[in-house]
């Protein structure tokens, strides 16, 4: 049982949550804006946090003062899923398992509920394998 496979097995772990949910909240600010064409904001003149039309006419409206949520969430989101596949790939390598594994893994930070199923699973097999091979 190596320290870094078990390391691995927890970094991936909370990496799959926090991914997951940033990508359940991204999912629902792309209804907000795409679906509805509102932004939220935060600390702008109208509130702690609203939400702001994107456009009048045709043309793009920004609040001169306030916070975009809205382009935070996707900011975040791209950031932790890049520690995400840091998290697959270490778990991947780790691990020895095929070049599909790897990709049905890191499809979860883009596939909206997606990461939550492949830890629950992946995060079983990964614990067996390491189980098995301390015996």
């Amino acid at each position: 049982m190596s320290k870094a496979q078990i390391s691995a097995v927890k970094y991936f772990r909370v990496t799959s949550y926090i991914t997951g949910t940033f990508l359940m909240l991204l999912v629902t600010e792309m209804v907000v804006r795409y679906g509805l064409g509102y932004d939220f904001y935060a600390f702008g003149p109208h509130g702690f946090v609203t939400l702001e039309l994107r456009s009048v006419g045709g043309e793009n409206v920004a609040l001169s003062s306030g916070f975009n949520l809205s382009t935070a969430i996707l900011i975040v989101h791209g950031w932790l899923y890049v520690a995400y596949l840091f998290g697959d790939f270490r778990l991947w390598t780790l691990m020895r398992w095929s070049f599909t594994r790897f990709l049905i893994i890191a499809a979860g930070g883009i596939v909206p509920m997606l990461s939550f199923f492949t830890e629950r699973h992946f995060s079983k097999v990964a614990k067996a394998q390491i189980e098995g091979e301390s015996n």
